[in-house]
């Protein structure tokens, strides 16, 4: 399959296509859940309206709608009680049914539906029916795409999602629209660059030496824990392998990257480790363009962290080109 769409989208099609069919919904909606600070943001990635579908890809697009949770009620409700929701539209236009997703203990997702009349409860069973499926994908795809340790995204998954975006940049069409849409942007030339670092723990083999591996891997576990809290809710945070971790930057200016890069690096100096103490990372950076490659990437950002090691760690370096 081509990378321009995930498995995930083309799922979600189906799901709101089959809903939208069997029960006779006006309306068929997957909104994601998304920690945003205090809050959680509702994301809507796929919809069907009639015959319109829309999806968007939202590990690389900016959601079609995002909104606060407390700003619906009956979405706050299925999320907290955990259950489906069935409330009556505020134009008095019918009902909208509001149905959780969940699964390995937490709500990933609601699925909207606005029709005419309420379900019954046998259309609500066929509904469910069909987020038991998305569900279940949903678990296996969360287990392939994690490293078992911190619970970050995996190799595996960096090379797909960076394959994609250095697709959308060499072709000027935006990740995750559906085949046959014919959508295409304008020039993007004038656009911000995406950004790839890679964060290495200094001295991370003497950790390991003095106080064991399970030590080790309680670093590891708390430094992830550290990159989620600091980073935007739209970064993309993996774990490279060993002690080497690497965020995918949305789009800025490359002072505010590495600005927040070193507001990263000083929260982890900052940080007492449990039995370890102190310790410290190393931080290159380089912009993702369309004229580069997947290798020429890494091996930029690789060019960028060898500079902070070898001129004494605990710092960020962003990758310049030589004449």
């Amino acid at each position: 399959m081509s990378t321009r769409y995930s498995d995930r989208s083309l799922l979600e099609v189906a799901i709101v296509s089959a809903v939208s069919t069997t029960i006779g919904a006006d309306e068929v909606s997957i909104y994601k859940l998304q920690p945003a600070g205090t809050r959680l943001l509702l994301e809507r990635s796929t919809r069907i309206d009639g015959r319109d579908v829309s999806s968007r890809d939202t590990d690389f697009e900016s959601p079609e709608v995002a909104v606060p949770m407390e700003s619906r009620p009956e979405f706050e409700a299925c999320v907290c009680d955990e259950q489906s929701v069935a409330v009556e539209a505020p134009s008095g236009g019918g009902f909208i049914h509001c149905i959780p997703v969940a699964y390995d203990g937490k709500i990933a997702a609601v699925i909207e539906l606005i029709r005419p009349a309420m379900m019954n409860a046998a259309e609500l069973e066929q509904v469910e029916h069909f987020v038991s499926l998305y569900r279940n994908y949903l678990s296996l795809l969360e287990f392939s795409e994690r490293d078992t340790l911190t619970g970050l995204l995996n190799r595996r998954t960096f090379d797909d999602q960076v394959e994609k975006i250095l697709h959308y940049l060499s072709s000027n069409r935006e990740p995750g629209t559906l085949p046959g849409s014919g959508e295409r942007r304008e020039d993007q030339s004038g656009e911000l660059p995406h950004w790839i670092a890679l964060l290495d723990v200094d001295n991370f083999k003497r950790v390991n030496a003095r106080f064991g591996h399970l030590y080790g891997d309680e670093v590891l576990t708390l430094l992830a824990n550290l990159m989620r809290e600091t980073f935007r809710h739209r970064d993309k945070l993996f774990r490279f392998g060993g002690q080497e971790f690497v965020v995918v930057l949305r789009p800025a200016e490359g002072d505010d990257v590495e600005r927040v890069l070193d507001r990263f690096r000083a929260r982890v100096a900052a940080h007492a480790f449990p039995q370890v103490g102190q310790v410290t990372v190393s931080i290159g950076f380089a912009p993702i363009d369309s004229a580069t490659t997947l290798e020429n990437v890494l091996e930029h950002a690789s060019l960028a962290l060898r500079q902070a090691k070898d001129n004494g760690r605990n710092q960020v370096r962003v990758f310049r080109p030589t004449a």
